[in-house]
């Protein structure tokens, strides 16, 4: 089993790899690694537009050319993008996807971001797999007794992203932290869009609500999508 992650930020790689040595131990499972920059740089600059399409899905093909079984595309804001790419035989997961099948367990979500650009795809996969989960448990079922939506908010943590750019992820962390120990609101759960800003939880205070993070819950998924079946 091949697994390749795509990064667009180079930080990243050293992020996700206590999660990958913890979580895909296994020897028949080769890692590989892919970073672009510019992929993010783009869709930030430009929004999601065809080129910025065009650019995630050719990179896309061609680590699926490299003889790869999955790839995990680390970057929220083009995530949808990279799954969307035709014609490949990979199968190709955005990081957030098990993140968001476990929030949507819950009635009431904040989604917080550091970067405006991610939030939009991020409540879009949100209701994405909460109709998905909806509709193949109640394929016999009238529309009007299946479960509602949940209730999703969504905030912009201030201040955080300049401190990421500058490469000071300890303020960073802290300030997402801060700004989550702040919540006045009251989420059964709240989703941390963004795979830099995992490890805000350590500084974060206990609180009624849960926190999640794409990391560990997509390593977590790899784990058994890896792990043999009888």
């Amino acid at each position: 089993m091949n697994i390749c992650f795509l990064y667009t930020l180079k930080a990243n790689e050293a992020l996700f790899k206590p999660y990958i040595d913890r979580y895909l131990k296994d020897p028949s499972v080769t890692i590989s690694h892919h970073t672009n920059e510019r992929l993010l740089q783009n869709a930030m600059e430009d929004g999601l537009t065809e080129q910025v399409t065009n650019d995630v899905q050719q990179t896309i093909t061609e680590i699926a050319e490299s003889n790869v079984d999955i790839i995990i595309c680390t970057c929220s804001t083009i995530g949808d993008l990279a799954e969307k790419t035709p014609n490949v035989s990979a199968k190709v997961i955005r990081v957030d996807r098990p993140m968001a099948e476990a929030a949507i367990q819950h009635d009431n979500i904040l989604v917080l971001a550091a970067l405006s650009s991610t939030l939009t795809p991020t409540v879009e996969l949100l209701h994405s797999v909460n109709t998905e989960v909806e509709t193949s448990k109640h394929l016999d079922q009238p529309t009007a007794q299946r479960k509602k939506q949940p209730f999703i908010q969504t905030e912009l943590v201030p201040k955080a992203w300049p401190y990421y750019f500058a490469g000071n992820t300890e303020m960073y962390a802290r300030t997402i932290a801060a700004h989550i120990n702040a919540v006045k609101t009251k989420p059964t759960v709240i989703v941390l869009a963004q795979t830099s800003m995992a490890p805000a939880i350590q500084y974060c205070n206990e609180s009624s609500f849960e926190i999640l993070t794409s990391p560990e819950l997509c390593l977590r998924y790899l784990a058994e999508a890896v792990k043999p079946h009888a």
